[in-house]
């Protein structure tokens, strides 16, 4: 069965995209990541084996924890994440655990935002 990400995880504007890909590591290469997020939407959310660190990184990094004010950022992480773990990624975020670490968060995420990180979780099985 091929898993495909919701629609919201490939609407993410160029600053949405911008700011996650400013999530790296000092010194590490933001453009790098960016132009891998943007081939990422192109690919229709399906990571490629080429994009093990970029993106991947900074997609993990993004779905680890709510931002005030980078909701929509949080919730296509989460939803790339998903995707990248149904292609079967290894995660250092095990996605039972979090869904639970994170529940205070995501019950306080805009209803639209709640209900589509909630309904991806459940789709994938967790």
């Amino acid at each position: 069965m091929e898993v495909r990400s919701p629609p919201l995880a490939l609407s993410a504007s160029p600053t949405e995209l911008a700011w996650i890909a400013a999530l790296c590591d000092a010194g590490d290469d933001a453009p790098r990541h960016l132009q891998q997020l943007q081939a990422l939407q192109h690919q229709g959310g399906r990571f490629s084996d080429e994009q093990e660190w970029y993106p991947f990184e900074v997609i993990e990094r993004g779905a680890s924890q709510v931002r005030l004010g980078h909701e929509r950022e949080f919730v296509i992480c989460v939803l790339l994440w998903l995707q990248a773990l149904a292609q079967g990624r290894a995660s250092s975020l095990d996605p039972r655990l979090h869904l639970d670490d994170r529940a205070v968060e995501i019950e306080a995420l805009p209803d639209a935002l709640r209900d589509v990180v909630l309904d991806a979780f459940t789709a994938a099985g967790y």
